[in-house]
């Protein structure tokens, strides 16, 4: 599809399991100017129970934070978090959202989505991966790549749980291995950058 400038020009989604919202945490204190770009946090929650990520992370930031429980219009500078028991994809300038099915016992829900904003984004897709265990994430930095877009992956030796950031590290070959707090510095410049030549 065609992005317009009535929709966010970039997608920034951004994954993590165990130990990653602390990560998510650091990486917003410096998200300090407007971008215009969209940010999807896609953690692995339980099933059962309520989770209180994008209520802590309202303390960390000054833009909007949403919980995504259904389908949700993208908006730039804006913070959008799935909820348990759920799936997302975007598509069309929304975020559409579903149940996760009983048989997906493998969680993969960051491989969903980030697939989907390289479909939808294309170069101006970005993926960052954080702290957590498991592989999932791994095909969809490889997707995003597939369509010229942007890979960051957490420096293992600064998370909780580095299983997830080594992998996609050791299977993929992302642009930039940093710690949360850099690479929120290292994306403001590269949208920066790409803002000035627009």
């Amino acid at each position: 599809m065609e992005i317009t400038r009535q929709q966010p020009l970039f997608c920034i989604g951004i994954g993590c399991s165990a130990g990653g919202l602390e990560s998510v945490c650091d990486f917003f204190q410096q998200v300090v100017e407007k971008t215009g770009a969209a940010y999807v946090i896609v953690p692995h929650l339980t099933r059962e129970y309520p989770s209180r990520f994008s209520k802590i992370l309202r303390r960390f930031t000054d833009m909007p934070v949403h919980r995504v429980e259904n389908d949700t219009r993208l908006e730039p500078d804006h913070v959008y978090v799935l909820t348990e028991d759920k799936m997302m994809i975007t598509e069309d300038g929304y975020l559409k959202v579903r149940r996760r099915y009983h048989r997906e016992v493998i969680n993969k829900s960051i491989d969903i989505f980030f697939k989907s904003m390289a479909r939808s984004f294309q170069e101006n897709a970005i993926g960052v991966i954080l702290s957590g265990m498991g592989t999932d994430g791994i095909e969809g930095i490889k997707t995003i790549e597939d369509y010229h877009g942007l890979v960051v992956v957490q420096d293992p030796d600064t998370t909780e749980f580095n299983v997830l950031p080594q992998t996609a590290i050791n299977k993929d070959d992302p642009h930039a291995i940093l710690p949360p707090a850099d690479i929120a510095r290292f994306l403001l410049r590269h949208l920066g950058a790409y803002n000035s030549l627009t």
